[in-house]
């Protein structure tokens, strides 16, 4: 059995994600408290853990990226990891916030209060704007309305040969 790489990076992303943003919701205070049963402490652990191989699992993803960018690289766009979208590009700059404002609040030491304040407040809000993106990536990648749709096999037999199985599909 073959499974890629980045499919398994994307699920372990994906319940990662889930357990930063449940426990992270959940200490933000009385509004979330109870997706954890109001226990701050429990909250707290999973959150700092979950970031923990959040950190990790990001390190290794962009090393891959860039890795497989490089190596499967016929013109110079190696470092193009952007995407056609600019989703990733999204993704990367929320992340990156997350994970700098996550250890300023996890390291405290030397922030003072106006620095930790404005860590927490970013870190909380740019958590909500990652929400909305989790929330438009499974929107778009499972609605119905833009699943390629196979074409019949009466329009193949009148003259659609000649294409690859992949490009029998109609957007």
């Amino acid at each position: 059995m073959n499974i890629r790489f980045d499919f398994i990076m994307h699920w372990v992303y994906a319940i990662v994600w889930a357990l930063l943003g449940i426990s992270g919701f959940a200490m933000v205070g009385a509004k979330y408290g109870w997706l954890l049963n109001f226990d701050y402490a429990t909250a707290d652990y999973v959150h700092r853990l979950s970031a923990a191989v959040f950190v990790l699992i990001t390190f290794i993803s962009i090393v891959y990226e860039v890795y497989r960018n490089i190596k499967n690289d016929t013109k110079h766009l190696a470092w193009f990891i952007i995407g056609k979208s600019g989703y990733q590009l999204f993704t990367f700059i929320t992340t990156l916030i997350l994970i700098i404002t996550g250890v300023l609040i996890w390291v405290h030491n030397g922030i003072g209060m106006a620095g930790m304040g404005f860590a927490l407040f970013m870190h909380e809000y740019v958590s909500y704007i990652a929400l909305a993106g989790v929330i438009w990536h499974i929107y778009v990648k499972c609605h119905a309305l833009i699943w390629p749709k196979k074409v019949s096999s009466k329009a193949e037999e009148k003259g659609k040969g000649g294409k690859s199985d992949v490009a029998k599909t109609v957007d």
